[in-house]
């Protein structure tokens, strides 16, 4: 019966690109038509192999100069593809327009496209970077929650939303320079479960990947919380 109407809702309101908003053909997967999807830049090698930063050229992957500098305190991070053009609307229109739908065919696109170096294993635990309670009341959802529930679903793997909470609001970190958004998030994250995290894989999950403050303070309080360790995977970055 769900099929049958989710069938007549298709009919009724064809699906359409949500980049150019051209009816989506039978083969077509959205977010996009095919022409669309080609402006997709996907992150591939050559890329740092610790925290994914891209490389121009054809060398081989190796550790960015960040990384040499200042580990970061997750063990790995992978974005899906860049954060521009008709993907950069995308997440535009999923978080600040709410739509919930649309954040979850990115999250079906993010299982499409596996990243080098990146897999999630079975008994990984998978955790959305919080909201603060009141950037959630705003906007109604966890945009990193509704991506993780989608990665989660081809392998089964727990996503514990209840484990990391954002126990103060921050200043928006998009205006802010690297060392502003570092100082801007330290001690913004508490763990509230320490028994889930203690000895187990974590896959922490957001929307996109700029400096890398944020997954990194969360993955530095994770640790602190004896985590085996802490991978990343955002849909885009910056």
């Amino acid at each position: 019966m769900r099929r049958l109407l989710a069938g007549l809702v298709d009919l009724i309101f064809p699906p359409r690109c949500t980049g150019c908003g051209r009816v989506l053909g039978d083969d077509d997967r959205p977010p996009f038509c095919p022409a669309c999807q080609a402006e997709v830049r996907l992150l591939r090698s050559p890329l740092c192999t610790r925290c994914g930063a891209p490389f121009d050229g054809g060398a081989a992957d190796h550790l960015c100069g960040a990384c040499l500098t200042a580990p970061p305190g997750f063990t790995l991070a992978r974005s899906v593809a860049r954060y521009e053009s008709v993907l950069l609307d995308a997440i535009h229109r999923f978080k600040y327009g709410r739509d919930a739908a649309l954040g979850r065919a990115l999250g079906r696109f993010m299982t499409r496209y596996p990243c080098p170096g990146m897999e999630i294993d079975a008994d990984a635990r998978i955790i959305p970077v919080p909201l603060h309670v009141d950037r959630l009341r705003e906007r109604g959802f966890n945009q990193a929650l509704i991506l993780a529930r989608e990665l989660a679903r081809p392998g089964g793997q727990t996503v514990d939303f209840l484990s990391l909470k954002r126990r103060h609001a921050t200043d928006p970190q998009v205006r802010l320079g690297r060392d502003a958004r570092r100082r801007n998030i330290r001690g913004a994250f508490v763990v509230t479960r320490p028994e889930r995290v203690a000895d187990r894989k974590i896959l922490l999950v957001d929307d996109v990947y700029t400096t890398g403050s944020t997954v990194g303070e969360c993955a530095r309080v994770l640790l602190a919380h004896q985590a085996a360790e802490v991978a990343v995977l955002t849909l885009a970055r910056a």
